[in-house]
This record gives structure tokens, sequence and C-alpha cells, in this order.
């Protein structure tokens, strides 16, 4: 939008002026106002101002000159035009050395010339090219409104943009995926701003304050501006140009730019909500079916086929079923004190973003997939053609916590992974999961990968459990040893583990609790008198071993609210 230099010195009424200095200078110098200043200079010059000057102010006082250009240039102005006449008969040689010391871009006009003609020629220039970026502003903006409305790709967008404002151009969504890129952009810088998007959303997760729109990111060539796509405070995207230097950008130059890139990312905001609109109807069926499997609720294989067809699912393939549970959601969206919309909001999208995010994980690796929310569960059929089909899924619940951390990074996430797996059991896979991640979160706790296959014990043990016969038994020979954990402190339900898994070796068992050799003999006498069970019996140690599994497994003991 700004004029140069070069611009001013080529129009016609100042064809003549002589450059005493600066020459180099003229393509570079921006040309924001023009004014009139004689002596004192004071506050009236600001940066960017083309100064003409008569010397009226020090005629004949050829310090006071030296001094009143030396504050013309520390103003931070582009140029100063001088008036050669009664005034000022030539420029003396000291000012010009002053001003080639700091780049100083120094006129000679004729006297003859009025300043009035000059302001009004600079000034018709100025607005003219004022008119001229308006007039790009808003070619750009309406057609790239056309571009969007008619369904274009993101691809055309960027490179419509990049043409348009001779810049590359690359245009990602919230997730740091790129959707559209300019045909000349540098891999180089693509590496680069992938790597300064992922330290962010690793550091603010994907909804980070908007408060600082504007990004820089250094790359070989440059530097490249990174600016947010937001709609009502919640984040779309980015967009990325390419091209500048060093130097920062000045107050007008930044205006400049914010107002070109508003309208830019205003469009691709609309391209945005209207692709999430379109894709909410698809989420949706899809979210349906997937969840009909899992329960087996569809009635007829035809119907099944039907269905997995029209929504671009291979049903006809070997999968097993993951099953993830999100923890800490609230206290997440809590922690989030910037956001401006609602948790259900919130929610609502973070659920979507996990399912993409599973989807585009699966397809990295090959593999298809069918995933849905449901009941607080993210549930996933994955595709296995891996003669580990565990190992298999457990990089790919790998990659997927990967992503997972830095979108979100104050949430964890407990998983569940099947046995079963293979064609056309979905139902009895998505149970078997579904019981991987209650027995393994109630075992392990939060943030683990529990498999089916692997909690046989936990599931002989949940059987037992509903056998009152057996719990009273239990019981029996809990209740004193209990007790007296509570009312001594002394965890003797430990110490006789301990010792059962070290097959009875009591060297071994007193190093590994840190005991003297004849405390822990006092603690197995202890246990034999409060349970009335001997360690040497066979059938005493299967008792107390499967009594103490059970309470561990969730047996209810009214005597004692001791858990080790």
């Amino acid at each position: 939008m700004s004029i140069t230099m070069k611009d001013v010195q080529s129009l016609k009424i100042l064809r003549d002026a002589v450059i005493r200095s600066g020459e180099t200078e003229l393509e570079t110098r921006i040309v924001d106002w023009i004014s009139v200043i004689e002596a004192p200079v004071e506050t009236f010059v600001r940066k960017n101002e083309l100064v003409l000057t008569s010397g009226v102010g020090c005629a004949y006082k050829q310090k006071a000159f030296y001094e009143f250009v030396e504050e013309v240039i520390q103003s931070e102005a582009c140029a100063l035009a001088i008036a050669i006449g009664p005034f000022v008969k030539s420029i003396p040689p000291s000012v010009i050395q002053l001003a080639h010391n700091h780049k100083f871009i120094l006129l000679e006009v004729d006297w003859s010339i009025r300043f009035s003609d000059i302001l009004e020629s600079v000034l018709e220039q100025i607005h003219e090219k004022k008119h001229q970026y308006l007039k790009k502003i808003e070619y750009i903006r309406k057609s790239l409104l056309d571009y969007v409305l008619t369904g274009k790709s993101l691809n055309r967008v960027a490179e419509h943009v990049s043409q348009s404002i001779d810049c590359n151009v690359i245009i990602a969504d919230k997730r740091g995926v790129v959707r559209g890129k300019s045909n000349t952009f540098s891999n180089d810088l693509l590496e680069k701003w992938a790597t300064f998007l992922q330290k962010q959303l690793e550091e603010d997760g994907i909804y980070h304050s908007l408060e600082q729109t504007f990004e820089w990111v250094k790359y070989v060539s440059g530097y490249a501006l990174q600016v947010t796509i937001h709609s009502s405070g919640n984040i779309q995207g980015y967009i990325v140009v390419d091209g500048f230097g060093e130097d920062p950008l000045s107050q007008e130059e930044h205006k400049e730019w914010v107002m070109l890139l508003e309208h830019v990312t205003t469009a691709v905001a609309i391209h945005f909500l209207h692709e999430q609109a379109a894709k909410e109807a698809e989420w949706r069926l899809r979210d349906d079916f997937v969840w009909e499997i899992s329960r087996g609720s569809i009635s007829s294989n035809e119907l099944l086929l039907s269905r997995a067809k029209s929504l671009g699912y291979q049903i006809n393939l070997p999968y097993i079923c993951l099953v993830a549970k999100p923890e800490q959601l609230n206290e997440s969206f809590l922690a989030m004190t910037h956001l401006s919309i609602t948790y259900d909001h919130w929610l609502h999208e973070c659920i979507r973003h996990m399912e993409e995010e599973a989807e585009s994980i699966a397809k990295s690796m090959a593999l298809k997939s069918m995933v849905t929310y449901q009941g607080e569960e993210l549930i996933i059929f994955l595709e296995v053609n891996h003669q580990d089909v565990i190992e298999q899924a457990k990089t790919y619940i790998t990659k997927l916590l990967s992503r997972f951390q830095f979108l979100y990074p104050s949430i964890t996430i407990t998983w569940g992974i099947a046995k079963q797996y293979g064609y056309s059991n979905f139902a009895a896979s998505y149970e078997e999961a579904k019981r991987a991640l209650e027995i393994g979160r109630k075992r392990k706790g939060p943030n683990t990968i529990s498999v089916y296959a692997d909690t046989k014990v936990d599931r002989v043990m949940e059987s037992l459990l509903k056998n009152e016969e057996l719990i009273d038994i239990a019981k029996t020979i809990l209740d004193s040893l209990l007790r007296y954990a509570r009312e001594r402190q002394i965890d003797l339900l430990h110490t006789f583990t301990t010792y059962h898994r070290n097959r009875g070796n009591v060297s071994q068992t007193a190093r590994e609790l840190n005991l003297h050799r004849q405390s822990l003999l006092y603690r197995l006498r202890k246990i034999e008198t409060l349970t009335n069970c001997s360690l040497d019996d066979a059938d005493d140690l299967f008792l107390l071993d499967l009594s103490i599994r059970l309470w561990l497994n969730g047996m209810d003991v009214k005597e004692t609210e001791f858990r080790s």
C-alpha cells in the first residue's frame, strides 16, 4: 500500500531533482506522508515522512543547518528535499557527508517549484496506491468467496492467494494437517513450520490462546508468517505465508498484512465451517453404524453389507476391537480458562478430533478402521494384517497416543484390546476389549493398556466372587488378619504374598521386605496364628492365597477398610 522514494523521484515534478546522497536507498525507503518543515524539527516529523524545506529557519547558518538535517535524520524521515535558493544556496559538504554516513536520501529541488505542487503530486500518488491496494483486497475477497462457495479445493485457494500476493501459501487445519498449498511452497519451510506448530501444540494443546494470532517462523530462506484462522473464538486452522526478511514489519506494513490476511482467513474459515457441517451428518451415520455392529444389532448380513458399502466401509476384512476411555476431560476443559466455548461444544469437538486421529493413524499404517464414540468410550475396529496382532494393535495405540498427547496434553487414556479378531465377530471382540479395559483399569489404574488374553485370572476371580460359600470361607480366614493389620499398622497380607511369590524362601523374602530374618519368621508365625492356617500345608497355602486374591479383587470385609 505504501510508495517508495523511487516512485516519488519518478514523478514528473521531481524528475530534475538532484540526488546528493542515499541513491541506493531509493527503492527501499517507504513514503507514508509528506510535509513541509523548517527549524526546529522537535517532534513534528514522523517515521517514513518525506520532508520539504527551504532552509529559512537556518539561513546562512551552516552549523544550524547541519543540526537541522541531523534532527530530520534522527526522526527516521525517509528523505529530505531542500529547495536551493536564497536561504540555502548549496548543500554544505559536511551535511552531505552526514547523510552519506546514515544512508539518508538528500534531494536538491529547484526554487521555482512550488511546495504545494510537490505535496499535491506525492499525496495523489499515495492515495492512488492505497486505492489500488483496496481494489486488490476487494478482488481477493470476492474471488475467494466465489472459490469457497463453489466448492474449490484448498489447494486452488492457496494457489490463488499465492498468485495474488506474490508469496507462497499453505493452509492447514487446527490439527496441523496441511489441506492446501501453493505449487512452489518450500519443503524446508514446510518441515520447519510442522516442527514449530508441533511444539506449540505440545505446550498449549489444540486450544491455545488467541491473544497472539500472528507468529513468525524462521527457515533457511527467511521468515514466514503464521496466521491463526478462527471463528467465534474457536480455532479453525492456520495460514502460513513466506517471503519475509529479518527486519520487523512497520506499523503500516503490519496494518496492510492484517487487512489482507483477514479476508483470506475469513474465506478459509467459511470453507472449514461448511466442511464441518457436511462431515457432521456423515459422522452421525458412521457412528450409529459402528455402534450397532458393536452390539450385534443389525438384523441381517445383507443389511450389514449394504449399509457398510454406503458408508465406504470394507466390512469383509479381519478386524480387532480396541476400546479407549479418555480421563480428566472436565479438568482439561477447566484448565483452559481462555476458551469462550461451552464444555459441551468443546467435548463434541474433542470427540471428533479423536475419531479423526484414530482414522488418520490407521490410514498412515495402510489399515482400514471403523470408529465411534459412545458412552464415554472411543471404540475402534482396526484391520489386522500382521502375524502378531496384539503387537500391531499396540503400535497403533502408541502412534495414536502421541497425536492425542499434543492435541490434548492433559487428557489421559485407558485402553482395552480384545483377544478375538477376524471376520464378522464385531460384537464379541467389542465385549472383550471393553472387559479388558474395565479389568485393567481396576487392577492397574488409568492411563494403561490391557489385553483381554492377559485377564484370565481376573475373570476367574470375578466369577468366584459370586460364590457366597467361598466368600464366607475367605472372610473367616482374613478377618483376624485384616484387623491386626489395621490396628498394628503391619501389612501381613503383603508379607504373605511376597513370601508365597518367593516360594517360601525366607532369606529372599526378608531381603525383599527389608526385614531381619527373625522379624520375618515372627510375622509368618503370626499369620498362622491369626488365620489358623499352616504355611507348610499346601491346602492351607491355597486357601490363604485365594482369600487374599478375592479380597484384592473387591471382596467386601466389613471389619476393616484396609487395602494393601
